[in-house]
């Protein structure tokens, strides 16, 4: 082991000096980290460099765990609104947890308050703070049934929603009905991968953001094992009825009503579906449903003619043998020469041949690893006369093909539209 981390032959009062000395410039890095963070999303270099949001750039590029990404995220926004916060983290009097806790609440009359009464306060006097000057509602009484001792717990996977006791499973380290401990920066500001672009943050007070501030919650997928996962999720009454509709209806194929084996029934039906819709997939293509139909009316015709054939081998009327010259297929549009209509078999194909994926590639080669947000894109742009056919078409991520926009139109014509967008979809006084 190298002596940098051996530390038995220090001295008492060097090894605290030398600790606290290592703290101060912690957190001076600390500070620095954020302000190259603000700066690089400003940039927008995480896309050139192939990943679809600033988050995903900390977690896949610079190895950061999902939990500190999203602090450092978090606490970069705040920075980059309010400069002034990274001398105060640079001195240890702000903290990432503090700094996250504070981003629903500031604006530009307390921001320099709230700095100052957080100085030096843990993440839970910051709380207490904060629930002082902003209060928020009582929860909801709650009375429930533990397990007994040396009982496998039993609860319901979906709080709120379905009284049915899920089947017993391996003993667990927390309660599924029960909200973690909560998670500075993990679920700020609409999620982990949640970008710091100044033109897609929606204002404090935005009618579209009815509650802004961060909300504790656990991980979506909780790995049990090797291949089975805790699902945690609350629903509203509405789902609760869709769920016990299904459970009727999927009654024969799920017969003992597992919750497991219904969900993953409806969400296959659900891919299933939106691949079919967006991209063509399990479609038939229209040359070959036209043929089967057209084969399948001359087969039918054929087999009535033969019933309906008079003895003795007289002739069948012209107009008995002949085919159906139409049928009830319906014809599918086609595109002029300069159309944004994509067909679906173009759809299919260019799904088929990116994966599903985007494909942005960096100049070091690194293709980005999006799947959600998925837009087909138009190479040469569509403004351009660029054609809809496979040639010319790609998929990408939406903050990958807006960044493709902005290439090609420029950065100010862009966000002019953007922000054009959003006003237009914001809701008029009546």
């Amino acid at each position: 082991m190298s002596n940098l981390y051996r530390l038995v032959g220090v001295g008492n009062a060097e090894l605290v000096a030398g600790l606290s000395t290592l703290v101060q410039q912690g957190n001076s890095l600390i500070a620095r980290v954020l302000a190259h963070l603000v700066e690089i999303d400003e940039r927008r270099l995480h896309l050139e460099l192939g990943f679809a949001s600033l988050f995903a750039y900390c977690v896949e590029g610079l190895g950061m765990s999902e939990g500190a990404a999203g602090r450092r995220v978090a606490a970069a926004r705040v920075c980059r609104r309010f400069p002034n916060a990274f001398e105060r983290v640079a001195r240890a009097e702000l903290h990432l947890c503090a700094l996250c806790a504070l981003a629903p609440h500031l604006n530009e009359q307390n921001a320099a308050e709230l700095f100052e009464a957080s100085k030096g306060k843990t993440r839970r006097q910051v709380e207490e703070l904060l629930a002082a000057r902003f209060p928020r509602p009582d929860v909801r009484e709650q009375i429930r049934r533990l397990p007994t001792r040396g009982q496998v717990p039993t609860c319901s996977v979906i709080r709120g929603g379905v009284n049915r006791p899920a089947e017993p499973t391996l003993p667990r380290s927390r309660d599924l009905d029960a909200s973690t401990e909560p998670q500075c920066g993990a679920a700020v500001a609409g999620g982990e991968a949640s970008e710091i672009a100044p033109d897609s943050t929606p204002p404090l007070g935005d009618p579209r953001v009815p509650d802004a501030r961060p909300r504790p919650r656990g991980r979506d997928l909780e790995p049990l094992s090797a291949d089975r996962f805790g699902v945690h999720f609350t629903a509203d009454a509405e789902l609760r009825g869709l769920i016990e509709r299904a459970r009727e209806l999927a009654s024969h194929r799920v017969p003992r009503g597992d919750l497991a084996g219904l969900m993953k029934l409806m969400v296959a039906s659900f891919v299933k579906q939106e691949e079919k819709r967006r991209f063509g997939i399990g479609t038939r293509p229209y040359r070959a449903s036209r043929e089967a139909t057209l084969s399948g009316c001359e087969a039918r015709v054929s087999g009535a003619l033969e019933l309906a054939a008079p003895p003795g081998g007289a002739s069948v009327p012209p107009s008995m043998s002949e085919a159906p010259t139409h049928t009830t297929h319906p014809t599918p549009p086609r595109p002029g020469p300069h159309s944004r209509y994509v067909a679906v078999h173009v759809r299919r194909e260019i799904h088929a041949r990116d994966g599903g994926q985007c494909t942005f590639v960096s100049l070091d080669g690194r293709r980005c690893s999006a799947r959600a947000f998925i837009q087909v894109d138009h190479v040469h742009p569509f403004a351009w006369n660029g054609a809809s056919d496979v040639p010319n078409l790609r998929l990408l991520c939406q903050p990958h093909n807006l960044l493709h926009a902005r290439n090609c139109f420029g950065n100010t014509h862009i966000s002019a539209q953007i922000a054009r967008n959003l006003s237009d979809s914001r809701p008029r006084p009546r």
